[in-house]
């Protein structure tokens, strides 16, 4: 994205070859992919389908990314293709009154 930005979270995908970044003014995501030496080079950017993404997680398997849309009032979930790094929108709003972070949390013990 070409102009401003204002960036809200960062996040590297489980096998470290995707790095995510938000773009609160552009309401996108960022996927850049990483090269053996590091560097990153952009790949795409996902629309979030909402307003102001403030942070987003993948799920503890990695196959799906939840991004919270704070001025939208709710999360959006996104397929994760681990091969491309591509973010495909699965159809899924979860209604949440001003979220500002997800996270997920083992409660097996």
């Amino acid at each position: 994205y070409k102009g401003s930005n204002f960036c809200s979270e960062i996040l590297v995908s489980h096998d470290g070859k995707f790095v995510y970044a938000g773009n609160r003014l552009h309401d996108g995501i960022g996927i850049f992919a990483v090269g053996e030496n590091g560097e990153l080079t952009y790949v795409d950017e996902a629309w979030t389908r909402g307003n102001y993404p403030r942070s987003f997680s993948f799920d503890p398997t990695g196959r799906f990314l939840y991004c919270c849309n704070q001025r939208a009032d709710h999360v959006t979930v996104f397929a994760v293709n681990k091969a491309t790094g591509a973010l495909t929108f699965t159809g899924q709003y979860v209604p949440v009154g001003n979220p500002s972070m997800v996270a997920f949390i083992d409660l097996a013990d």
